[in-house]
């Protein structure tokens, strides 16, 4: 009994240390990224000078490059504080079709570069500010429509945001469809898990860790709502 006492509050010391030592490179790798971001963009809109075309598309494949780092740190961020219990929200009256008018404004230059088809159409009339973190709505958005892209080879992604009444309250939709590499029914269950990924994505993606979504419930969870996956297989 001692020994298996032991043994688990050694995991358990393990598991803080992954956590702490998650956030700690986390926080540092935030720095390095700011000033890549920003010497990019100074690039592609001409403010340290002309450069050529073939110049720019590289620049906007680092673009890409670097978005991809900041959404991985961001969900390792909130992995770490999720389980160690310190992932906290900064609830206040938010325009959550803003928030979407601005993420897919960014992605827009990654649906382009693989020649996808990126459709937005906002249905929402009311446009009424919602309590909620902007910060973590925002992750909630990024995540959904980067999955949305990362897994569409070729055709369409498209983007909807409504609003309904159901119980007598007013619910925010937000549908992202895609015609991508599908998902089997077996599979669907351990979309929102963590590290959950299924075979298909893995071999379309080996370098994913299956982190986003089981990020994204969370927040979703803890702000009143409900997230699903609906796939023909």
């Amino acid at each position: 009994e001692d020994q298996k006492r032991e043994a688990e509050d050694f995991i358990k010391k393990l598991d803080e240390s992954k956590s702490e030592f998650i956030s700690i490179a986390s926080h540092q790798l935030r720095a390095p990224l700011t000033v890549i971001k920003g010497y990019v963009s100074l690039l592609m809109e001409g403010s340290l000078g002309v450069i050529t075309d073939q110049a720019k598309e590289a620049m906007r494949k680092v673009q890409i490059s670097a978005e991809q780092l900041v959404k991985l740190i961001a969900d390792m961020l909130d992995l770490s504080r999720i389980e160690s219990g310190r992932l906290k929200y900064n609830m206040k009256p938010t325009m959550v079709d803003d928030i979407v008018d601005e993420v897919v404004k960014e992605f827009e230059v990654n649906a382009k570069a693989k020649g996808l088809q990126f459709v937005y159409e906002n249905r929402n009339m009311k446009r009424v500010p919602v309590n909620a973190d902007p910060d973590k709505m925002r992750e909630v958005v990024v995540n959904l429509i980067d999955n949305a892209i990362k897994y569409t080879a070729s055709g369409r992604v498209a983007v909807q945001l409504s609003s309904e009444a159901r119980s007598g309250r007013s619910w925010l939709t937000l549908k992202i469809q895609d015609n991508g590499i599908g998902i089997s029914a077996p599979d669907i269950p351990k979309m929102f898990t963590k590290f959950g990924r299924t075979e298909e994505a893995r071999r379309v993606r080996p370098d994913g860790m299956g982190l986003g979504l089981y990020v994204v419930k969370k927040i979703i969870d803890d702000h009143g709502g409900r997230v699903w996956v609906e796939s023909p297989g």
